[in-house]
């Protein structure tokens, strides 16, 4: 083990020593709420207002052990580690936490949620009264980007911003916000000029909106997979005003933001698609070894063999290109073929593997109780979050064809 792999190892230690001391006993409090979808969520799909205020203790307390806000950027007053160390973070608490709504997933501040490299590009005015709010873990946001008729293609967003004196007033709608629910402001992005989106020059632009700010209403709550409630929503701006200085980056390079921000969040996918199948994998090699069929334990069947071996190969090659890839972020390269390469390759092997370990546990895999499913629908759904497959094919495409053909 080398200097930097031992002090790697300190942090990824200390932060799930710091997990079992002051979030485990938060979760345990409310287990019966978070485990009972019936009682998670509203009748209006929103989740339980004890729930919220457990994610916003851990943040607090995450934040005040300094793990919150530790792979941000030292001038916003975080820790400035490398992006290649917060992989393996979320690695480990996917890896020894598993699928499902766990509180032990709020202890690092998500880049669309919390403090980040975006909160760098801010005024004076958002520097000094609210950017420590949200390093604090004290506030808590949405990313609203994606519209009903604007996913994959941000060039077709239809929300406006219009300047009228100091302020501007934004009208359109948002699809898809995650954490929007319960969230305490969006970093919106709108058109601030028609001419430029319509020559996907430029053209919009961020703006911090504070959730409370009259013409911002939450439509409804989107509900995947069968589900009662959710964190994801629609959002609606009706004439909804704020300040110039609440303007996020410069006039017109919203863009640019919301690309940063989805290369952090195509590391973030892939690490916890690797713990997550880290953990389906092990549960499934324990399954094996204990359940018995023709008078053996199934472990030695050599189809469950076939499926346990497919599953460990995956994993390796999906860690390490999501490490490699993270580093040479940290080392300041262009990195966008290996970053669609890495989110590509980790999620779509993590669906796989949640697949394989439902067939290794026959018909205990599709419980409620073993949670497999839980981790197949989350596989599924980040195969579509900060990039689908096809777009990540297409930007890997881009640059073999540009010449970005060394490995």
């Amino acid at each position: 083990m080398t200097e930097q792999d031992g002090r790697d190892a300190a942090v990824v230690n200390g932060l799930l020593e710091f997990v079992e001391k002051e979030v485990a006993p938060r979760e345990e409090a409310i287990a019966e709420i978070m485990e009972e979808p019936r009682l998670l969520y509203t009748e209006s799909g929103v989740e339980h207002p004890d729930v919220t205020a457990a994610r916003a203790a851990v943040r607090m307390a995450s934040a005040d052990a300094g793990y919150y806000q530790m792979f941000c950027p030292e001038e916003i007053g975080g820790g400035g580690l490398p992006l290649r160390l917060s992989v393996l973070c979320w690695e480990a608490l996917h890896h020894k936490y598993g699928p499902g709504e766990r509180l032990a997933y709020g202890t690092i501040s998500h880049w669309a949620s919390g403090p980040s490299l975006l909160w760098t590009e801010v005024s004076e005015e958002l520097a000094e009264q609210v950017r420590p709010k949200v390093v604090s873990g004290r506030l808590a946001g949405c990313f609203g980007m994606s519209e009903p008729e604007a996913g994959t293609d941000a060039w077709g967003m239809k929300t406006r911003a219009t300047r009228d004196g100091d302020s501007w007033s934004i009208t359109g709608s948002k699809q898809w916000t995650s954490f929007a629910p319960t969230a305490d402001y969006v970093l919106l992005f709108a058109v601030t000029d028609p001419d430029m989106v319509a020559a996907r020059k430029g053209g919009i632009t961020a703006f911090y909106v504070p959730m409370e700010t009259d013409g911002v209403r939450v439509e409804s709550v989107i509900r995947l997979f069968g589900e009662i409630g959710g964190r994801e929503a629609i959002l609606s701006f009706d004439e909804a005003r704020v300040p110039d200085s609440y303007r996020f980056g410069p006039l017109h390079g919203g863009f640019n933001l919301a690309m940063m921000g989805a290369s952090q969040g195509r590391l973030y996918n892939s690490a916890r698609s690797v713990g997550l199948a880290r953990w389906a994998m092990e549960r499934s090699v324990e399954y094996s070894q204990s359940r018995h069929t023709s008078g053996k334990p199934i472990a030695e069947h050599q189809s469950i063999q076939n499926m346990l071996a497919d599953m460990a190969v995956e994993i390796f090659a999906a860690r390490t290109m999501t490490l490699e890839t993270a580093a040479k972020v940290d080392e300041g390269q262009d990195a966008r073929r290996e970053l669609a390469m890495a989110k590509l390759f980790a999620t779509n092997a993590a669906v796989k593997i949640f697949d394989r370990a439902m067939q290794v546990h026959g018909g205990m895999g599709l419980t409620n109780e073993l949670r497999l499913h839980e981790g197949w629908k989350t596989a599924r759904t980040i195969r579509i979050a900060d990039g689908t497959d096809e777009i990540l094919r297409r930007t890997i495409a881009k640059e073999l064809i540009r010449g970005n053909v060394r490995f």
